[in-house]
């Protein structure tokens, strides 16, 4: 089970006045920078694991929501695992006024979270620590925790190279205001990433729906006993 969290912050807008603006064939006056130089930082976070063995199998149908009830009504958790994936893209902008109401504004800094703050894995108080039971779901449930953190090692270096790659090349924007043109700025850089981590997302959710089956709860089950 996943909790995603999305996140497009805008830090920091600043108004520069330029001295000899060059002018543009469109007839506007050309923005004075090119927007080409962006200071990036990317911070990765595989979450601080934590495990929790004091909740019974009604709190966990509840932290569960409406995730694996496709597995019917009757079906009752032993086990879930729980991480908030999270996208925070932050962006500062210069913005430059160029005569008659017009405006251009450049990227000058991008910083993106990308994973988790936290993984939280839950195992049903009915189930000993140490008893087959108890081991069988908590194997179940360091499989999901190999999925977030392995998905998001495959994917982070592509979205983070994605940034440095596509960050120069999103301004200079132009329009008649000068909040609307670092909005723009910031919107088209988001347009760029955001659909790269939710394909991660999508993975995330492909794999785990791949082990969360009736066939496979069974066969685990099947190893032990004392359900």
């Amino acid at each position: 089970m996943k909790m995603p969290a999305f996140l497009l912050v805008f830090f920091g807008a600043t108004l520069f006045f330029a001295k000899a603006p060059l002018y543009a064939k469109t007839g506007w006056p050309a923005c004075p920078e090119d927007g080409r130089s962006v200071d990036i930082y990317v911070e990765q976070s595989m979450g601080q694991l934590r495990y929790h063995s004091a909740f019974n199998s009604a709190q966990l149908s509840n932290l569960r929501g409406n995730v694996g009830r496709r597995l019917g009504p009757m079906w009752v958790p032993t086990g879930l695992t729980i991480a908030d994936e999270n996208y925070r893209l932050s962006v500062s902008t210069k913005t430059y006024p160029l005569g008659q109401n017009r405006y251009c504004s450049i990227l000058t800094g991008a910083k993106l979270f990308i994973g988790y703050q936290n993984i939280d894995v839950y195992v049903s108080n009915k189930y000993q620590p140490g008893s087959c039971e108890h081991e069988s779901i908590l194997n179940h449930e360091n499989i999901h925790v190999r999925i977030f953190r392995e998905t998001l090692y495959d994917h982070a270096n592509g979205i983070e190279t994605a940034l440095r790659r596509k960050a120069p090349g999103v301004g200079p924007v132009y329009m008649r205001s000068p909040n609307g043109a670092a909005s723009k700025v910031q919107r088209l850089l988001d347009a760029q990433i955001r659909p790269l981590f939710k394909r991660m997302s999508q993975e995330i959710s492909r794999k785990n729906a791949r082990i969360d089956t009736k066939s496979n709860y069974r066969r685990e089950q099947a190893l032990c006993s004392n359900w």
